[in-house]
């Protein structure tokens, strides 16, 4: 990397400085009345460069962290600092620590915690149970001489400022630089410590509600050099507002920079609410988490929840009313599925709700498939108030029903029944599935979604398709016609196949490298011919390898029967140019 593109990092302030400064990338950090020092640091053993430390330090007659430096003779009025901070002759402008002044801003059971310029009034969670990893205490707020109930914030509304919810009272912060797959060096750094944050904010990217990334974020990612990111879980619906700290990645440290924390609340709906605050310094901003796109079709009965470090999954909830309940002397919390480790509950709305994930042999899930759909049962089982361990459980059975060719969750509400056995089955949405075509035949790099792909004449097509299903291990998607047209309708004539009836048509032009052993199915193919555009046209199908062989067995082109699956609607990619050279 050479000097000059060294230069356009920018700087962070790691630590409170002290006279000896603050370390910056950038001499451009330093305020007009700072010193720069740029001086080399000890390599560690096996680095091929020398690294050099730049340091930010106020000149005399000047204090502060040499980021911002304070006019020691006109501060000392007393007009230099914000609402929160007080004026120091050695440090500058320093955080008041409204916890531990005689006058309490905080009322009992409430616990006080100062924070950078301000405080929060923490209420201690009354069931451990339902709280989320790390500090989940609800923050509680005063607004206008009274106390906010928990889980509202005062926010400004229509003028005034009143106790609210910022579930139903946020802007929409809606930048696509902030996703976790932009590259701030190709794309340009963006930075969030000019911003003027008002009140509560929703992630979005595009049309999709996203969320802050619960991971370690590579550096220079989310439109900037410093990605900001959450190293505690988001909080569940019953934790009300709490705070977060933030962590930035610098070096290779992913929490190197800790910024002043936010507060985020989670909302009926699976989305979050987030009360941002300025950065230290720049460049550092916001990450919105791209992996968490799939939250945004769950469900009012559904569940967004994290397998893994990148993988969001939708799982759905089954619902109790509580007045039947207790009608009946049963006891909510002692609920459980067929397995009785299974017994994770939140109560809303009247109505005690517990997680299903649909997935076979889970919780005492039992799957039925036959060349149409895929059924899940399960049995919700409560007992009485007088005790588990002397009563027979009262029982629920319910089931999911959903087609092959769609993606579904559980989408079941048990209703308000007589108190004998019932059975509730309901049918679930409809699945996704998606094609990209790609730029070689290690299908890692696709070409724009939506755009039109130019390529050269006699050019190899790599095309990936994928279904989104979370029985991993039964469902798998076949290739089952893939062709080409020169119209976007997969219905026009003349049609050029390329795969039919599962098989290429000509194996030394079509190789598929993947077809009905995963979620995922590819192929290549070397298309000959003249055109001037094309359109690639590809059905699929869901088929249940735990009932038969799903892979295909081609000979002469055609496909021996495997399996009865059912077909998915057709996909589309287009329109293709093709051009004698890319200028």
């Amino acid at each position: 990397m050479s000097s000059g593109v060294l230069m356009m990092l920018l700087f962070f302030n790691h630590v409170t400085a002290d006279s000896s400064g603050t370390v910056v990338t950038s001499c451009e950090a330093c305020h007009d009345q700072a010193t720069c020092l740029d001086s080399p640091v000890e390599r560690e053993r096996g680095d091929a460069f020398q690294t050099w430390s730049v340091t930010c330090t106020c000149q005399d007659g000047f204090v502060g962290d040499g980021i911002t430096c304070y006019d020691l003779d006109f501060c000392a009025k007393g007009s230099c600092c914000r609402q929160g901070y007080g004026w120091s002759s050695e440090l500058g402008c320093v955080d008041v620590d409204e916890c531990s002044l005689p006058d309490q801003p905080c009322s009992p059971p409430q616990v006080c915690e100062n924070t950078p310029g301000s405080f929060n009034c923490l209420v201690p969670p009354e069931d451990d149970l339902h709280s989320s990893p790390g500090d989940s205490r609800s923050v509680q707020f005063q607004c206008g001489g009274r106390q906010c109930p928990v889980g509202e914030d005062c926010i400004s509304v229509g003028g005034s400022s009143l106790c609210a919810d910022p579930c139903l009272h946020y802007s929409v912060l809606n930048d696509d630089w902030r996703s976790t797959t932009n590259y701030g060096p190709a794309n340009g750094y963006h930075c969030d410590s000019s911003v003027n944050w008002q009140g509560w904010y929703r992630l979005f990217l595009g049309n999709t509600s996203v969320q802050m990334p619960e991971r370690c974020v590579e550096r220079y990612m989310c439109g900037t050099e410093i990605p900001l990111w959450l190293p505690l879980a988001h909080p569940q619906l019953l934790d009300g507002v709490v705070q977060r700290s933030v962590c930035g990645h610098y070096y290779y440290d992913c929490c190197y920079w800790r910024q002043n924390p936010i507060h985020v609340k989670a909302c009926y709906g699976n989305y979050y609410v987030y009360k941002f605050v300025p950065t230290t310094t720049c460049n550092m901003a916001y990450c919105a988490d791209v992996n968490t796109t799939v939250c945004s079709t769950c469900g009012v009965f559904d569940a967004c929840v994290r397998d893994n470090e990148t993988t969001w999954n939708v799982r759905g909830k089954v619902g109790l009313p509580n007045v039947y309940l207790e009608a009946a002397g049963l006891d909510a919390s002692s609920a459980h599925l067929a397995d009785g480790r299974c017994s994770a509950h939140e109560d809303h709305n009247g109505s005690v709700w517990y997680q299903v994930e649909r997935r076979e042999g889970l919780c005492g899930n039992t799957l039925e498939t036959n060349t149409t759909h895929a059924v899940y049962s399960n049995s919700l089982l409560v007992y009485p108030v007088d005790g588990r361990n002397v009563s027979r459980p009262f029982g629920f059975p319910f089931s999911c029903v959903y087609p092959l060719e769609t993606e579904s969750r559980l989408d079941v509400a048990i209703r308000p029944l007589p108190l004998t056995d019932h059975k509730v089955v309901r049918v679930g949405a409809k699945a996704k599935a998606s094609m990209s075509l790609y730029r070689d035949s290690n299908y890692t790099q696709p070409y724009p979604a939506g755009q039109p792909v130019t390529l050269i004449a006699g050019s190899s097509l790599h095309v990936g398709v994928s279904i989104e299903e979370s029985e991993a291990e039964r469902f798998v998607v076949v290739l089952e016609d893939c062709y080409t047209t020169e119209s976007p309708s997969p219905d026009n004539l003349p049609r050029t196949y390329m795969i039919q009836d599962r098989c290429p048509t000509n194996r030394t032009q079509v190789t598929v490298e993947e077809s009905g052993s995963s979620h995922r199915a590819s192929f290549s193919a070397l298309l000959q011919g003249e055109y001037r555009y094309i359109f690639l046209h590809c059905s699929l199908s869901l088929c249940d390898q735990g009932s038969s062989s799903c892979t295909p067995v081609c000979s002469r082109r055609r496909s021996r029967s495997v399996s009865k699956s059912i077909r998915l609607k057709p996909l589309t990619i287009g329109p293709i140019i093709w051009a004698q050279s890319l200028e």
